[in-house]
C-alpha cells in the first residue's frame, strides 16, 4: 500500500569531512539566485502531471549539479529543520524490517525506519574513496571489487565518494540543502530521511579518482562504461534518464544498487530501472 508523496529528488554522493556544513533553522525563505532554476522546474513538472510521482520531467543536468554541489554533511542530531515538519506525511509507509532487504522498495513513498542499520558493514579499502566509506560486505563488497578491477581494466579508474549513510546522516545532509537553497529546493535535490537507497548499504555513488564532482562524472567516458557493464556484476543504475517520470529522481549516473547479477541482467536486457520492476512485483 503505497500512496504518491511530493516529489523530492536526491543528489546521489555527499561525502564525509572533519569540517562540517553549519546547519541552519529553515525560516521560510528562498535564496534569489535559487527562484529561477527552481520556477523553471516546477513550470516542468507541471507539464506532465498525472504519473505516479507527479512526472519531474528531465532536468538538464548542469541545472541541477548547479544548485548543488557535493558538499559534505556530517551526522547530526535530529530536531532543526525537520522538527517543524511530519518526515512520514500522510499516506506514505514505513517499510517493515524482513529478511537482507535486499529488494527493499525505498522511494519517495516508503521510508526505511530510522533505527535501521544494515548488516554486515565493512569499510571499503581495496578502492579508492573519498572519505571513510562503508559498504554491506560478502558478496556485495566483493562485486563492487570486482566491477572496480574491469573499469581499471578498461580505463577507468573509479573511486566511491559515497556509500552508506545513516539516517542521521540524511538528517544532516537534507538540513543542509534547506541551510544552502530553502526548504522548497531541497526537497529536490536531497531525499528525506529514512527515503534515501543509501540506507541500504548496498549503494554507491561512483566518481573519478580525485576527482568527486558528479558533472565530471557524467560527462566521461566512464559514466558511459558504468551504465553498460554494472550488471554483471550485480549492480543497477537506480535513476536512468528518460526514467525521471518513474523514479521519481534526475538521472543519476553514479548511483548504482546491488541487486544480485540475475535481476540486474534483467533490468538492463528489459531496459527497467527497479523501480519499475518492483512496482509490477
Amino acid at each position: 500500500m503505497r500512496a504518491c508523496a511530493q516529489p523530492i529528488f536526491e543528489i546521489g554522493a555527499l561525502v564525509h569531512s572533519a569540517t562540517p556544513p553549519r546547519l541552519l533553522y529553515y525560516n521560510g525563505s528562498m535564496r534569489l539566485k535559487h527562484l529561477f532554476p527552481i520556477l523553471g522546474y516546477f513550470f516542468l513538472l507541471g507539464l506532465g502531471v498525472g504519473h505516479r510521482f507527479a512526472s519531474p520531467q528531465k532536468i538538464v543536468a548542469k541545472e541541477s549539479w548547479g544548485l548543488f554541489a557535493t558538499i559534505p554533511p556530517s551526522e547530526a542530531t535530529q530536531g532543526s529543520v525537520l522538527g517543524t515538519r511530519d518526515i512520514i506525511q500522510a499516506g506514505e509507509c514505513v517499510l517493515a524490517v524482513e529478511g537482507g532487504m535486499i529488494l527493499t522498495h525505498v522511494n519517495k513513498s516508503c521510508a526505511l525506519p530510522a533505527s535501521y542499520v544494515p548488516p554486515g558493514l565493512t569499510r571499503i579499502t581495496s578502492i579508492p574513496t573519498t572519505g571513510t566509506e562503508y559498504l554491506r560486505g560478502g558478496d556485495i563488497l566483493n562485486y563492487l571489487n570486482q566491477l572496480y578491477g574491469a573499469a581499471k581494466t578498461s580505463g577507468f579508474n573509479l573511486s566511491v565518494v559515497s556509500a552508506y549513510r545513516s539516517y542521521s546522516t540524511q538528517v544532516a545532509t537534507f538540513n543542509y540543502w534547506v541551510s544552502q537553497s530553502g526548504y522548497a529546493a531541497a526537497l529536490m535535490g536531497s531525499a528525506r530521511p529514512g527515503h534515501s537507497e543509501h540506507q541500504l548499504g548496498t549503494v554507491v555513488d561512483l566518481g573519478l579518482v580525485g576527482n568527486s564532482d558528479f558533472a565530471s562524472f557524467t560527462a566521461s567516458p566512464a559514466a558511459g562504461w558504468v551504465a553498460k557493464n554494472a550488471y554483471k556484476f550485480g549492480f543497477t543504475v537506480s535513476y536512468q534518464p528518460g526514467k525521471e517520470s518513474i523514479t521519481g529522481y534526475i538521472s543519476e549516473p553514479w548511483h548504482i544498487r546491488y541487486v544480485g547479477i540475475k535481476l540486474a541482467t534483467q533490468l538492463y536486457q528489459q531496459k527497467l530501472t527497479l523501480e519499475e520492476y518492483l512496482t509490477r512485483e
